[in-house]
C-alpha cells in the first residue's frame, strides 16, 4: 500500500516538476526584448512572402493555362452562332445536339465529357462549358477545346464580319467541373486550408533557432549536471519543448489580430474575382492535424540538434539542414501538385521530414485521398514521438560532454551500455 503512494507522489512529482521546467523557460524567453522585436516584425515578412508567393502561383497558373494545348475529347455541344462546322466539331470528338439540358445532365452522371454551349455571339459573350472534373490544372482543357472547334470552323468563313470579328477577340469560356454529380470546388476553396501551411512555415522560422538554444544553453553554461540530479532528462527535454510552443502561440497570437484584419479587407475582394469561398469541413481538420503533427516533428528535430551538439556555434550547419529538410518540398510544389499521382510525389508525400509541408499542399488543392491524409496525419505523430525520445536519449548521455559533438560511433555504444534502448 505504501508502495503505491509513493508511486502516486513520484508521478506528481515528476508532472510538477515539468510543470515548473515549462513556467520556466516561458516566463524567460516572453521577458526578453529581441523575442518581441522578432515577434512584431514578423508580420511584415509573411505579407512580403505571401505576397510573392501568391504572384508565383497566379505566374505557375498561367503559364500551365497558356501552355496548355486543346486536345480530342468526346463531346457534345448546341450552336447558337452558326458558326460551328459539324465536320470540324466531329475531328474533335464532337457531336451535336439539340437539348442541352439533357446533356449537362449526362455530364453530370459521368456519361459524358464535357458540353459546350456556344452562344448566338462568341466574340462578346462567354462559351459555357460543363464537364466532368478533371483537376483544377487540367480543367483548361476544355476551353481549349471548345475554343479551337470553334476558330477552326470560322476559318472557311473568313468573309462573314463575325467571323473575322471573332478572329480578332479571344472569347471568353467559363467553365462548371462536376465530380460525383456535384459542382467541383474551385481555386476558391484552396484559400481555407493553404493557412494551414502558411502557418506552418511561419511557426518553424520562429522555432527553428529558439528550439535549438533552448537545449544547448544548459550545456554550454555546464550546469545541465545540476539540473539533472533534480530532474529527469525526459521531464527537461519535454518541459523546454512545451514552453517553446506555448512561446509559439504567444507569438501567432500578437500577430493574429492584424492578419485577421488584413483577411477581413482581402476576403471581400476575393469573393468579388473568384466568387464565394467555400470552406471543406474534412479538409480543414486533415490541415489542422498536418500543421499540429509537422510542428511537433520540426520542433523534435530542431531538439535533437542541440542535444547533439555542445555550442550554438556548432548548432549552426545541422540546424540549417534540419530547417532545409523540412522546407525542401516547397521547390517540388509546382510538380506535386501537377502530378498528384507520380512515384515523386509518393516520396514527398511519406517521407517524413517532406510530408508536413507537402500533405498540406496537396490538402489544399483536393489532391490527398482521404485513406493518405490518415497515414500522414499517423505517421508524422509516430514519427515525432520517436524522434524525441532519441533527442532525449542524445541530451542524457552527452550532457557532460562539452568538447566535442555526437558521433554515431558513441551513439552504438551508448546503445549497447542501455541495453539497446534509446
Amino acid at each position: 500500500m505504501s508502495r503505491g503512494r509513493r508511486g502516486g507522489s513520484g508521478r506528481r512529482a515528476g508532472s510538477g516538476r515539468l510543470g515548473t521546467v515549462v513556467r520556466f523557460e516561458f516566463v524567460r524567453a516572453i521577458k526578453k526584448p529581441s523575442f518581441w522585436i522578432g515577434t512584431l516584425a514578423l508580420p511584415l515578412l509573411i505579407v512580403v512572402v505571401g505576397v510573392l508567393v501568391g504572384v508565383g502561383n497566379a505566374a505557375g497558373a498561367d503559364s500551365v493555362t497558356t501552355s496548355s494545348s486543346a486536345a480530342k475529347v468526346p463531346f457534345e455541344y448546341v450552336d447558337h452562332s452558326g458558326l460551328v462546322s459539324p465536320r470540324v466539331a466531329a475531328r474533335w470528338g464532337g457531336t451535336p445536339v439539340e437539348d442541352a439540358t439533357a446533356a449537362i445532365a449526362k455530364v453530370r452522371a459521368g456519361e459524358l465529357d464535357a458540353f459546350v454551349d456556344y452562344p448566338e455571339s462568341p466574340s462578346s459573350q462567354s462559351i459555357e462549358v460543363a464537364a466532368k472534373d478533371d483537376g483544377l490544372f487540367a480543367n483548361a482543357k476544355y476551353g481549349n477545346l471548345a475554343t479551337k472547334v470553334l476558330e477552326a470552323s470560322v476559318a472557311a468563313k473568313v468573309g462573314d464580319p463575325q467571323a473575322v470579328k471573332l478572329l480578332q477577340v479571344t472569347p471568353d469560356t467559363t467553365i462548371t467541373a462536376y465530380s460525383g454529380g456535384k459542382t467541383a470546388s474551385g481555386w476558391a476553396s484552396i484559400i481555407p486550408p493553404l493557412l494551414f501551411a502558411a502557418a506552418f512555415f511561419g511557426l518553424v522560422l520562429l522555432l527553428a533557432a529558439r528550439m535549438v538554444t533552448v537545449v544547448v544553453e544548459e550545456k554550454e553554461n555546464r550546469i545541465s549536471e545540476m539540473i539533472l540530479t533534480t530532474l529527469d532528462a525526459t521531464v527537461l527535454v519535454r518541459g523546454k519543448v512545451i514552453a517553446m510552443l506555448l512561446v509559439g502561440l504567444v507569438q501567432s497570437a500578437v500577430f493574429m489580430i492584424p492578419a485577421l484584419g488584413t483577411v477581413g479587407l482581402v476576403l471581400p475582394l476575393l469573393s468579388r474575382s473568384v466568387g464565394p469561398i467555400p470552406v471543406d469541413p474534412w479538409r480543414m481538420v486533415v490541415g489542422a492535424l498536418l500543421l499540429v503533427g509537422g510542428v511537433l516533428l520540426a520542433s523534435s528535430l530542431f531538439v535533437t540538434v542541440g542535444a547533439a551538439v555542445p555550442t550554438i556555434k556548432d548548432a549552426s550547419a545541422l540546424q540549417s539542414v534540419a530547417l532545409f529538410s523540412v522546407l525542401i518540398p516547397l521547390y517540388a510544389a509546382f510538380f506535386v501538385l501537377t502530378n498528384p499521382h507520380s512515384p515523386i510525389t509518393a516520396v514527398f508525400t511519406y517521407f517524413p521530414t517532406f510530408t508536413p509541408v507537402t500533405a498540406m499542399l496537396r490538402n489544399a488543392v483536393g489532391t490527398l485521398s482521404p485513406l493518405e491524409s490518415v497515414v500522414c496525419i499517423v505517421e508524422l505523430f509516430v514519427v515525432a514521438f520517436l524522434v524525441l525520445q532519441f533527442a532525449t536519449f542524445l541530451f542524457r548521455h552527452s550532457v557532460a560532454q562539452y568538447g566535442s559533438k555526437v558521433s554515431w560511433r558513441q551513439v552504438r555504444a551508448w546503445r549497447r551500455s542501455a541495453g539497446g534502448s534509446v
